[in-house]
């Protein structure tokens, strides 16, 4: 490989995991954009014939990172990830640095706005990718079809809710409603609204009527009920 050429394929991504995995205990990320950053001192790491002042470098990674941050928009949780990019950028084009050139911050900096621009350019792309569809979108090649025509039931914003989704059982449900109101009395409307929103108990506590005759009148219709071929449901 000559001087300064980055490597490519699985060469390349076996040298990412090994910078990341050194950069994860040289070089952590503050837990917040606005908490200082705690500066510590890495792994001895140095160009030939001449010194690296990592703690400036990490500083100048902390504020270009936040500069990207900002820049696409991202939450700060990201931060640290986008600081650990640069550096990474940074320690694989650290063979082509050549101190009477440029010093160690010029080229950093160098190397970080190139970087930025390849994330930029990166997360645009997906940006671009993850476009909005709608349920009311048509679908190409299908005549009159869109997006809301291929879900299923289960699919729904229903069952998200967590409501059942079962069209079956939701007409046999409304089948049994209306044999149950053809048998009920209009007298125990009241009376099975009640117990749709309490217990016998709680309503023979309340003293609209005495707690035998709230039993009582559950066995009634639950017989009535039967006899129409309406099951009991407990």
């Amino acid at each position: 490989m000559l001087l300064g050429e980055r490597p490519t394929g699985p060469a390349r991504r076996e040298e990412s995991e090994r910078i990341r995995g050194g950069l994860r205990e040289d070089f952590p990320g503050p837990a917040a954009e606005g908490e200082a950053v705690t500066l510590m001192e890495p792994a001895p790491m140095s160009h030939p014939g001449h010194a690296i002042d990592w703690r400036s470098i990490q500083r100048l990674a902390q504020h270009e990172a936040r500069r990207l941050r900002r820049s696409l928009g991202l939450p700060v949780h990201d931060l640290a990830d986008l600081r650990q990019e640069l550096l990474v950028d940074l320690i694989a084009r650290l063979p082509a640095y050549n101190p009477a050139k440029a010093e160690i911050g010029a080229f950093a900096r160098v190397c970080f706005r190139h970087a930025a621009l390849r994330i930029a350019a990166q997360h645009a792309r997906r940006r671009r990718a993850a476009r909005t569809v709608f349920l009311d979108d048509p679908l190409p090649g299908a005549e009159g079809l869109t997006l809301a025509d291929l879900l299923t039931e289960g699919e729904s914003y229903a069952a998200w809710l967590g409501q059942p989704t079962d069209p079956i059982a939701a007409l046999e449900r409304r089948l049994d409603l209306e044999g149950a109101a053809a048998v009920i009395s209009p007298e125990d409307f009241a009376l099975c609204a009640a117990l749709g929103r309490h217990t016998p108990h709680e309503l023979g506590a309340q003293g609209g009527m005495p707690r035998m005759r709230i039993y009582r009148r559950i066995r009634e219709l639950r017989l009535q009920m039967l006899a129409a071929g309406i099951p009991s449901a407990a």
